[in-house]
Parts: structure tokens; C-alpha cells; sequence
């Protein structure tokens, strides 16, 4: 519902945060919508943008700022949804897909990308990538400053609170508090090559329904068996990434 508001009221909304969500204009009815959760659908970050552009001809920006949050086990809505949608809301900033800078937060350690608005000033778009936690919104139930929520509810998973660092990223939440700090530089990329069910017994990929997901990035590989072979890529730790023929 988050991009659908922000496609079709860019004029209206400033800014926006899709939970465990899907791009604009991926279903157009019930099965095509079903397809778009799961396995997800590629397209090419252009082909994403023009989607959104179609909902409201003619408006020229700023566009939306956007969070988006993922659960790295998500079997409900695959977690490559976030990168489709990262893909579309980068490329309506007129941004590329590699981040401005990455960094971890939360108490458990939640994988967040920043891409930069072309100004360089505050992020344009990120993506939030929760570790160990399946379809749902991240809490984090406590009375500390970061902490909120309760569980016990179905889809409101102990985990981070959400709500904390999407406030934070809509700059509601009236502190100064730094930005976490940036991630030093990582050894270069590690890269594997085998096939998807050596891939998913060594925790490189995950699979659900006989189909497997690259760990982390939630892009899809193919059926589960010893005959379909890709290379990964991990960068950063515990997060892979299909590299075939592109891996040093």
C-alpha cells in the first residue's frame, strides 16, 4: 500500500517506509499480485521507474523519500522484493544501486544501505535487511530509546523496532543524534560456485517450496536440485548476491 500511495500522491507525501512490501505496479490482479510476493519479479531499475511515473503523468519531483524493510526469512513476500524495490525508487531519484554507504543497526544487528540524495544530502532511498526474521514488521518491545512495540500479535516479530529508525529517517523524531557509524572497509568479496543444493547446505541460500534463494538478498536461483549451478558473491557478510561470470 506504502508505494502505491507514493506513486499515485508523490505531490502529496514526502515521504514513505514499505514493510515486507512489493514495488508499484508489479500485480495487476490477484495471481499476477501472488507472483509479484513470491518468487518476486526482475525488471531493470528503468522499467521499475517508468511504473511509478505512469501513476502521475506529468509531476516533475522531488519524489518520495523511501525506507524499506525486509525480513531476511520472509517466505510470505520474498526478500528480493527489496531490491526490486530499491532498483525503482533509486532510479526515480536518478540514482544507481550501489550504496552511498552501508552501516548495521539495532540489537540485532540489522543490515542498512543508504543511497544519497543527487545533493548529497540526507538519504534519498534505504534499505533495512532484518536478520533471522520471517513475514512481518520488526519491534523491538523494551523502554529503551530504540526499543518499541510487543509481540504476541501475529506478523510483529522481536526483532528491531522499525518504527524508531523509520521516524529517525523521516526526521520526526526532533534529536541530533548522529547517524550510525559507517562500516570500515571490508575485505574484497568472496565469491562460490556451485550447485543450488550445495548452496543451500553450506547457508548460502535458502529454499522454500522447491525453489532456492540466494541468503540475503532473496534473488532467485532456480529449483532446488544438484543440476542448476550460480555463482554468489558474499558482500557483505552473510548477504549474497548472483555473480555469474562477473565473480574475480
Amino acid at each position: 500500500m506504502t508505494s502505491v500511495m507514493l506513486a499515485a500522491y508523490p505531490d502529496v507525501f514526502a515521504a514513505g517506509a514499505v514493510v515486507a512490501g512489493i514495488p508499484y505496479g508489479c500485480g495487476t490482479d490477484v495471481v499476477s499480485a501472488f507472483g509479484c510476493m513470491s518468487p518476486g519479479v526482475d525488471r531493470t531499475p528503468a522499467a521499475w521507474a517508468q511504473a511509478v511515473r505512469d501513476a502521475h503523468p506529468g509531476f516533475a519531483g522531488p519524489w518520495p523519500r523511501v525506507a524499506i524493510w525486509h525480513g531476511d526469512n520472509d517466505a510470505t513476500v520474498a526478500p528480493r522484493n527489496a531490491d526490486e524495490l530499491r532498483d525503482q525508487w533509486t532510479a526515480v531519484h536518478g540514482l544507481g544501486q550501489i550504496p552511498d554507504r552501508t552501516s548495521t543497526i539495532g540489537p540485532n544487528s540489522t543490515r542498512r544501505s543508504e543511497y544519497l540524495a543527487a545533493d548529497g544530502g540526507a538519504s534519498a532511498v534505504e534499505v533495512n535487511r532484518v536478520p533471522g526474521i520471517g513475514h512481518g514488521t520488526p519491534v523491538d518491545p523494551g523502554s529503551g530509546a530504540e526499543q518499541c512495540g510487543a509481540t504476541g500479535t501475529q506478523h510483529f516479530i522481536d526483532s528491531v523496532c522499525s518504527s524508531y529508525w523509520i521516524t529517525r529517517f523521516f526526521g520526526l523524531d526532533g534529536t541530533t543524534t548522529p547517524e550510525p557509524p559507517v562500516d570500515p572497509p571490508t575485505e574484497p568479496a568472496a565469491c562460490w560456485t556451485a550447485n543450488n543444493y550445495e548452496h543451500v547446505r553450506a547457508g548460502r541460500a535458502t529454499t522454500t517450496g522447491g525453489q532456492v534463494y540466494a541468503q540475503g538478498s532473496g534473488q532467485h536461483l532456480g529449483l532446488y536440485n544438484t543440476f542448476v549451478t550460480h555463482t554468489l558473491k558474499e558482500s557483505p557478510a552473510g548477504h549474497y548476491v548472483v555473480a555469474d561470470g562477473s565473480c574475480p
